[in-house]
């Protein structure tokens, strides 16, 4: 890591309209410099990584004001997919029922 690489509290804006707030700090993985952003969220933070080209902004701060940001923001999570219904298995005799199908 260079001497002035900024680490510490901030609000980072990305391209794509994303804004992220937790504690920022570079480090490099794959051979490239990224940034990595530590979310505060209930129960684990959240950590993800940007390539700098994905910076549009960043924008340091304080613990408190980081943390109340991400309170605002909500869960950083992706949204988990709701569970598929399983259906019981059909009888046997419901093989050559194709009426579910509109044949």
């Amino acid at each position: 890591m260079s001497e002035d690489a900024f680490e510490g509290w901030a609000l980072v804006e990305l391209m794509g309209h994303r804004r992220r707030v937790g504690y920022v700090r570079q480090v490099e993985s794959f051979g490239a410099k990224l940034l990595r952003i530590d979310i505060p969220a209930e129960g684990d933070d959240v950590t993800e990584f940007y390539g700098g080209g994905a910076i549009y902004a960043l924008r340091p701060c304080s613990e408190e004001i980081a943390r109340a940001q991400a309170a605002q923001m909500g869960d950083p999570r992706p949204v988990r997919p709701l569970e598929f219904r399983i259906e019981a298995p059909r009888d046997a005799d419901d093989d050559d029922d194709y009426s579910d199908v509109g044949l």
